[in-house]
Formats: structure tokens, sequence, C-alpha cells
């Protein structure tokens, strides 16, 4: 495939918009030379990752934006892609990475009580392409309800997930149709949902935590500033059981789904919780087995879910990570 260059970057537009796309991409390579040799190394360290470039140009750009948290600088934005694209292959996921990029995958379908039917898809780089590579996204029928955008990422020696960002749906009557979605999944909000099932990811693939970003560390704090962004997320992560961290993020562990203690729920509502409990497991499983059965076959490996630990550690190419610790030496 052909080698990753900023033409790469290029969306297929008219010619005025693309000369002016060229001239803006260019300026930005020219101002962050070592960043951009850095990134466009990395992407053709991997035939995988190539073909991501080729498929979605957006990836190109995400070196020169805020990414993910606002606390991150140039340097460390570039590691943090990096690190997520090299778990990607190190755990044989580019397949359904690269079918996520081309449009939505699902991975679980499941009923409300009011017999809707909801769904969970996985989409990858695009869209909420600041804030994280991937995207679940809960939808009923044709409905987006909810979005949660993560990348998997490196803390310290410790691989962890990372969540950037948590929408609510982008329609006028979003906040009812949310409000409907609690109702019909047993009380279990899609946000909570959504959060849930990226910690039950993390936990199958053999990360410790999960880091989600603060509200003052938010990749897109211009628009917070502007007043277009109201969701307040540090009392979301504590409602959630997640600890604050000295840099404003929040974590919280990547572990196996506890039942409800039924001793300590009032008895009318032992029911709902235990309804909600087992959704939730459910889900987290058929996700969980969605995304590893589209691994190619001698890459799929058993993973940890509700109680079980993992079997084999992640595939690691040798020549690979030399050639991923090479791009992030040469910024």
């Amino acid at each position: 495939m052909q080698a990753i260059t900023l033409r790469a970057g290029l969306e297929r537009k008219s010619l005025p918009s693309m000369a002016c796309a060229a001239v803006k991409l260019q300026v930005r390579a020219l101002a962050h030379p070592l960043l951009t040799r850095g990134w466009l190394q990395a992407l053709n360290s991997h035939g995988a990752l190539r073909e991501l470039a080729h498929m979605q140009p957006r990836l190109l750009h995400k070196i020169y934006r805020p990414y993910l948290s606002s606390r991150l600088t140039q340097r460390q934005r570039l590691a943090a892609l990096v690190s997520h694209y090299r778990f990607v292959l190190q755990h044989g996921l580019a397949p359904v990475v690269a079918q996520a990029t081309s449009g939505r995958v699902e991975l679980a379908s499941f009923a409300g009580k009011s017999g809707a039917v909801y769904q969970i898809d996985l989409r990858a780089i695009v869209p909420m392409e600041r804030e994280g590579e991937l995207v679940l996204q809960l939808r009923c029928g044709d409905t987006l309800v909810s979005s949660v955008a993560f990348s998997f990422l490196a803390d310290g020696h410790q691989a962890c997930v990372g969540i950037g960002c948590l929408q609510g749906p982008q329609c006028g009557d979003g906040l009812e149709l949310a409000r409907e979605a609690t109702r019909d999944l047993h009380g279990l909000r899609p946000k909570n949902l959504l959060v849930r099932l990226v910690q039950q990811l993390g936990y199958a693939y053999g990360c410790g935590q999960l880091l989600l970003v603060g509200n003052d560390n938010r990749a897109v704090l211009k628009q917070i500033r502007k007043g277009r962004v109201h969701a307040d997320y540090n009392a979301l992560w504590m409602e959630m059981g997640a600890q604050p961290r000295s840099d404003g993020d929040y974590a919280l562990a990547c572990g196996p789904l506890m039942a409800p203690v039924m001793e300590e729920i009032a008895s009318k509502k032992r029911s709902e919780a235990r309804k909600r409990h087992e959704l939730l497991a459910s889900v987290a499983a058929s996700v969980v087995d969605g995304i590893a059965a589209r691994q190619p076959q001698a890459e799929q490996q058993p993973l940890r879910e509700a109680a079980r630990e993992p079997v084999r550690e992640p595939v690691r190419d040798t020549e690979l990570e030399s050639t991923l610790d090479a791009a992030l030496a040469a910024a």
C-alpha cells in the first residue's frame, strides 16, 4: 500500500476546498516538523495503520489540535495516539477498527421493557474525533440516544482506557429522550450504561483503569467557555465511584461487574435493580463478544469477563514496537 504523506490528509472535496486544506495542512506541518515526522513514521509502521489513514483523512490531522484532554502537550498527544494504535495492533483489533471507520458496526442488540429495540454500535476515528479514537453509540431504531468517545492508553507501564467525551442526544427533545430510555432500561441511564460498557471492554482487554476527563481538561474547552457545552462530568464521575487525580481528571478501576447488594436496597426496588444488573451484564458480554468475533481467527484469544481472568498476554511485535518507539523519539 502507498506510503502515508501529508496528501493522505486531504479529503475529497471541491478543488478550491482541497487547495485551501492543503495549504493549511502544510502550514501546520512546517510549524511542527518533528511532530509531523513522528506521526507519519508511526502511521507508516504497519499496513493496517496505512489503511486507516487512507480510509479516513481526518486521522492525520489529530496531532495538530487539542485531543482527548487539554492538559496533553503536543508530544503527549502523539504519544496517546501511538499508544492507542499500538494497543489495537497488539490485540488484533485492526480489522474491527477498519470496519468501524467505514461505518457503524453493530456489537449488541437488546430490547427495553417497552419492547423497543436498542443497539450498541462502534465507530472509529470520527465522529467525536478530538475526544477519542473509538466511539460507542447507543441507538433506539434510527435515533442516537448517547455516545462515548474513548482511546486505549498507557498510564506509566499500565494499559488503561481514556474517556474524552460522553454525549447525550443532539435533537431538540434530547432530555426527554434520555428520560424515556432510562425508564425503558430499568432505571439504567444511557450515559452510565456506555461508561460501564467501556469499563468492561477495558477489563476484558487487561486494562487497569478508566481515565475520565475532568471538566477543566476537556478538549473542547473553547466551546465550553462560549457556553455551548453544559455537561458536568466531574459530578457524574464521582457519582459512579471515580476518584479525582491531581491533574484534574478522574480514575475508575476496570473490574468485573458486581451484582447489587440486595440487602442495601429497599425491597420494592430490588426487582428493578436485579433487572438493571442483568441487562448491563448481558449487553456488556455481547459488546465484548461482538468485538472479539471480528478479530482474525489466529489472533482471537480468551478474554476476561465478569469473573474470569485473562489467559494470554497481548501479542507483541518487536520490530513494530521499535518502529513506534522510534516515531515517538523522532518527535
